[in-house]
Parts: structure tokens; sequence; C-alpha cells
């Protein structure tokens, strides 16, 4: 596909360059490869907009698997953001500036907008990706049809989950229609949630895109499929994330407890510190009067809410599964 559509050669690129950042450990290196990987998606967009606009049998694919790969880049391009507006940031700040906060919020934003492209094609292209070269990475058949808790643990998750509803549906909150979008978000979390307890079974699903998960905050188990930890960012109503961009409290403190699915991923670069990004985000935008409302999803992603700006281990360092680019 990439040798029909240049567009396509240039996300991969983009990509490929973004994980060669991720290896090199010099300063000097790691920005001239995310410059590269900069200019190669901005050379991608160019052409990927406008063949948007005309979404074809022979592209659909392509026009896919670009819109995926430039979700990756945005992926990992809002974490290296998020760390360099945190290290601008002193050890010890009470309350950092506005103008921070807000931009690190519109970073932690970046993955939902990010999903939105491959969902654009699937709308305009469905029965052509389905049926094509990328139907492998689109289609879900095998996933079970019921989204029910499947362990004990997650069982305890579902019951956290559901306490968030009174946050704004108790006898003494106003009635507000946005309240709608709230409880709905929270509906896809709890399905998304009970979906990723299901494919961490063992050897009840075969693994198709499987990664290292942390099943349960102690045990590394494999997520058969980490596609199922996409699924809230997919479903979730635009007005829903223009309450998260209004930094309504409810909204935000939803996204915390999202973040607790990319966060127990493992070894994989691109979602390298997302849920901990996430959380910094909406602690952030809370501030600590709120804080306790997301001690839990805090905690699982490791973040100390008392040190948002403290150095953060690398949780790759050191792994079998990546060298660093010298070692290479």
């Amino acid at each position: 596909m990439a040798n029909s559509h240049d567009f396509l050669v240039n996300c991969v690129l983009s990509v490929a360059s973004l994980h060669l950042a991720r290896l090199h450990e010099g300063k000097e290196e790691k920005s001239r490869m995310n410059a590269l990987a900069a200019a190669r998606m901005n050379k991608a967009l160019t052409s990927y907009r406008s063949e948007l606009l005309h979404v074809t049998q022979s592209n659909a694919g392509a026009l896919f698997a670009s819109a995926t790969l430039t979700a990756v880049y945005l992926f990992r391009t809002a974490a290296v953001d998020i760390e360099e507006l945190r290290a601008s940031i002193p050890p010890g700040t009470f309350e950092p500036p506005q103008d921070i906060v807000d931009k690190i919020l519109s970073c932690a934003l970046r993955p939902i907008w990010a999903l939105r492209g491959p969902l654009t094609v699937l709308m305009s292209g469905w029965d052509w990706v389905m049926s094509g070269k990328m139907h492998p990475v689109a289609l879900r058949k095998w996933w079970p049809k019921g989204r029910i808790p499947a362990t004990p643990n997650a069982l305890e998750e579902d019951a956290r989950l559901q306490q968030l509803e009174p946050l704004w549906s108790s006898p003494d909150r106003v009635w507000e229609p946005h309240h709608v979008h709230l409880s709905q978000a929270l509906q896809f979390l709890r399905e998304t949630f009970a979906l990723v307890s299901q494919l961490t079974l063992p050897e009840m699903y075969p693994p198709v895109t499987a990664v290292p998960y942390s099943v349960d905050d102690s045990t590394v188990g494999t997520l058969t499929d980490r596609g199922a930890i996409f699924v809230w960012l997919a479903r979730i109503s635009r007005e829903y994330i223009q309450l998260i961009e209004a930094k309504d409290h409810d909204a935000l403190v939803i996204l915390a407890y999202y973040s607790v699915l990319p966060g127990r991923v493992r070894n994989v670069w691109w979602l390298e510190g997302l849920g901990a990004d996430m959380v910094t985000a909406v602690a952030m935008a809370l501030g600590r009067e709120q804080w306790h409302l997301i001690e839990w999803p805090a905690s699982v992603v490791g973040v100390d809410l008392h040190n948002l700006f403290s150095a953060r281990k690398d949780t790759l360092e050191g792994q079998p599964e990546e060298l660093g680019m010298e070692v290479i």
C-alpha cells in the first residue's frame, strides 16, 4: 500500500523516526529524530487531507493505515511534550503557571483527538477497509459480545467506577443537560474496563496485538489485544470532550480513571508514560482541593500527587524487550 501512496510512506517514516528518537540517549540525536518525525508527518498530512475528501476502494486501506500511524505519532508526541513541560517547572512548585496547566491539559487531550482520524476513515469507507488488506487491524469479531467484569479485581474496579456517578447525579446537585454526556462516558468506561478484563483471561482468546499488562497492579499478565484500551477513546462524544476542554471537574475525574488502562500497559514505547501524564494533567487542572477524587488512579499509574514535578522512573529502563540505540 505504501508503494502506491506517498502519504503512507511518510507516516511510516515519521513513526520510525519517533522510535529512533526514543532509542537514542543523546539529546542532540533525540532532537534530530523528533524533528525528522515532525517533518515527515507534516508532509504526510498535506496529501492525506486531500485524499480524505474522496475515500475510495483504492485508497481506503492506506488512509486507515495512515490515520492509525498518525494516532501513534500523536500519542507519543503528547507524552514527549508533557515531559518537556513538566521539566520546565522547578521541583517543589506548589502551583504552576496557568499557561503551563493549559498546555499540559491540551497535550493530554491529543490522544483523544488522535483516534478521530481512523474513525473518520471508517465512517466513510467501512466496507472497503473491512474487505481490504487492513481488515485484520480493523475487525474484531472475536471479541466477547457481552461486557462483563471477568475477575474479582475487575468487579471491584467496576464498583469504583459506579461510585463516580453521584458526583453529578446526587440529589443535592441540580440536573444539567451535560450530565447525560458524563453518564454516557462513564458507562462506556465501565464497558471498556470489563472488555479489558475479559481479554486478560489466560488462554481464553487468541493473541492479536498482545502486550504485557499489569492485570492487578502487582501481576504482569497479557492483554491479548491492546486495541481494547482505545474503545473508550473512540466512543466518547464530542460534547464530553468539550467538557474536558472546559475543565469540567466531573469530566476530568472520568478521564483520570480512564488513564488506568493505558497506564497498565508495559513495554509499548509509544504508550510510555501516557497514563501518568493524563493523571498529572487532570491533577493540575482540578487543583489540590479536588485531588481526593483521583487518588486511586494516581496510585495505580504511579503518580505522587504531592510531587507532580519530580522525576519519574523510566519503566522501560533495563528491560530486555527494548535496547538503547547505542547498544544496538
